[in-house]
């Protein structure tokens, strides 16, 4: 008789797996949707690749539960509303993950679309109307570059909770992403706390509590819950996401069940955190070739991922790999992160352009945690994050990546590549030498320049600085920091220095001559002036 191997849920690496494992040997497998998210939106599309090769859908029957001692699936068929029970050799858990409930009245329309992974956001259909995306973290991003590759959307974005770590940047380089959106049309309510959504016969309307916004889409692009349910309830362990914990081979704890995709939690080489599933699609051709092996009895690894990523948004990717500050503070590290804006490729070719790179490490032991950044050169922010990615699995150190080397040229680095010069700030961070600050933290100091406590010192030339000084002759101060060792007499010692220059290089050589120089309250601002445009800072 055929093994049987039964998947509650359809997401693609659990499918792609079993098929796999079934192509080579006598066996027969049976797809059940869960009654929680009993019709996922993918499903139709996706499912016709493997009809007729092995794999049965019975379309009636939805799973309640399982009962793992004696090897059952209790399921019911929604049309005759009876219960029975199939039998299973193995067991496999698929059931995805879905955004958030949003928790407001008319969250349950049908017209809301829900985004939880690339393949939903790549699906939505362009519009001339205006579309409200309401979400957080991964999806939100998604949803937002699926929508302005259209072109043709209005769009208009409220930020939902997300919790602490989720969000695939820092706040600093999140600042920096929704300029460039707004700086494309796209309009952020930033602030807003969501009330309700509305529909009546003249169109869908989301209430928060400073506006009324017509619709004529909503998106919920929330972060991702895990749908995990039976699994939970059958005493599989659960991580605190939801998501079911699996090991290397991709078993669950219980030794003869298997979970992958987006409903499952994999080893983490960070913390001991588990990483959930739905920040690692892009591993989903490894885990099916993982859960085949496993399935036919090897003990097979996945390895640790790393969590890297791109998401184009027009003219702009972000991109990363590993953990941002926030959820390295979430995971018990004492996290600090580097920040550079430098040119990708030698600044004398006609296409360099200016990379950010957030570079996150443990300020204690030295190790580097994480990578995040953004660009206009997609391929050259991508290449970066790959090499640091690949790094993360065998725990690197601040000077591992200092001395990383990059296939120099021209045209593709420059002699000393941002990676290494993001790692060196980071070194001359532990070593107090560089203090800095970032935009959100200039735009506070700036904001209360009245008060007289700061002193603001544009280290470039003057034919940079003198527009500002114009704008700002109170507060706008200037000395090139070629000059700045002779002048020292016109920086006051009772002011806390704040320093500025085009990308950050000048103002840190500054902040050096002054700490010699026996001023001790200085700072300099990361990333420079390219760091406050890109966030929208108004001088």
């Amino acid at each position: 008789m055929p093994e049987r191997i039964i998947i509650i849920g359809a997401d693609a690496p659990a499918l792609n797996g079993v098929l796999k494992y079934i192509d080579s040997r006598p066996a027969e497998a049976v797809v059940l949707y869960p009654e929680e998210n009993p019709l996922p939106e993918f499903s139709c599309s996706a499912l016709e690749q493997y009809l007729g090769r092995g794999i049965d859908f019975p379309e009636r029957l939805r799973a309640l539960s399982a009962d793992t001692k004696n090897r059952r699936v209790l399921v019911r068929d929604i049309v005759s509303g009876s219960e029975s029970t199939l039998e299973y050799d193995k067991l496999v858990f698929a059931t995805a993950a879905a955004p958030s409930d949003l928790d407001v009245p008319g969250e349950h329309l049908t017209d809301i679309s829900r985004i939880a992974t690339d393949e939903d956001a790549r699906r939505l259909r362009p519009t001339d109307g205006k579309t409200v995306v309401i979400g957080s973290g991964h999806n939100r991003l998604l949803t937002v570059s699926a929508l302005m590759q259209h072109g043709r959307d209005q769009i208009e974005i409220i930020s939902g909770p997300c919790p602490q770590g989720f969000d695939p940047l820092s706040g600093s380089l999140m600042d920096m992403v929704a300029h460039h959106m707004t700086e494309k049309g796209v309009a952020i309510h930033a602030g807003h706390e969501l009330q309700r959504i509305e529909r009546d016969k003249d169109g869908l309307r989301v209430v928060t509590d400073r506006a009324t916004i017509n619709a004529d889409r909503i998106i919920n692009a929330q972060f991702s819950r895990p749908l995990s349910a039976i699994a939970a309830d059958a005493g599989l362990e659960i991580a605190q996401t939801g998501a079911v914990i699996v090991n290397e081979s991709l078993r669950t704890s219980i030794s003869d069940i298997f979970a992958c995709g987006s409903c499952a939690a994999f080893k983490n080489v960070n913390c001991k955190t588990p990483i959930p599933g739905t920040a690692i699609r892009s591993t989903e051709l490894r885990q099916a070739t993982v859960l085949a092996a496993s399935l036919a009895g090897a003990e097979p690894v996945f390895a640790a991922p790393a969590c890297a990523y791109s998401v184009k948004l027009g003219d702009l990717t972000a991109a990363g790999a590993g953990l941002t500050v926030d959820a390295a503070r979430r995971c018990g590290f004492t996290a600090m992160s580097s920040t550079v804006i430098q040119f990708d490729r030698a600044h004398f070719m006609p296409d360099a352009a200016l990379m950010t790179l957030e570079l996150v490490f443990d300020g204690p032991t030295r190790r580097v945690l994480g990578i995040q950044g953004i660009s206009t050169m997609g391929d050259a922010l991508s290449g970066r994050i790959s090499a640091v990615s690949a790094m993360l699995t065998k725990k690197p150190y601040i000077e591992d990546v200092a001395n990383l080397e990059v296939a120099y040229s021209p045209p593709f680095a420059s002699a000393m590549d941002v990676l290494n010069t993001a790692a060196n700030v980071a070194d001359n961070m532990l070593a107090g030498i560089n203090s800095g600050i970032d935009a959100r933290e200039f735009r506070r100091l700036w904001d209360e320049r009245e008060n007289g406590d700061h002193f603001f010192l544009d280290c470039r030339e003057l034919g940079n600085a003198q527009p500002f000084m114009e704008r700002h002759p109170l507060h706008w101060n200037h000395i090139p920091q070629g000059e700045l060792a002779r002048r020292l007499d016109e920086v006051p010692e009772d002011s806390k220095i704040v320093l500025v220059c085009n990308t950050g290089t000048r103002s840190y050589e500054a902040q050096v001559t002054l700490r010699h120089a026996g001023f001790e309250d200085v700072i300099n601002v990361d990333g420079g002036m390219s760091a406050l445009r890109q966030s929208g800072v108004k001088l």
